[in-house]
């Protein structure tokens, strides 16, 4: 059966171990307007999707987050 989850449900957290992996899951729907920045800029830029995402959150991070917050992550990202 597709779509059946398997397994114990893991409950949603903001707990983020500095030592373990993150994986973030974006489903972009055929038609929608986000899909086609998306796959435009994965060959404007000819990097991979993932890349694209890296990018795009060190941008939202510099314009969203409080001056000073993990400065020096964001310096090492660039």
């Amino acid at each position: 059966m597709a779509g059946v989850a398997r397994g114990r449900p893991h409950p949603k957290s903001t707990v983020f171990h500095a030592d373990k992996p993150v994986r973030a899951a974006v489903l972009l729907q055929p038609g929608e307007p986000v899909r086609r920045m998306y796959e435009e800029l994965v060959v404007l830029m000819g990097v991979s999707g993932a890349e694209v995402l890296r990018e795009a959150l060190v941008e939202l991070h510099k314009r969203k987050a409080p001056r000073g917050s993990t400065a020096r992550l964001l310096r090492e990202a660039s």
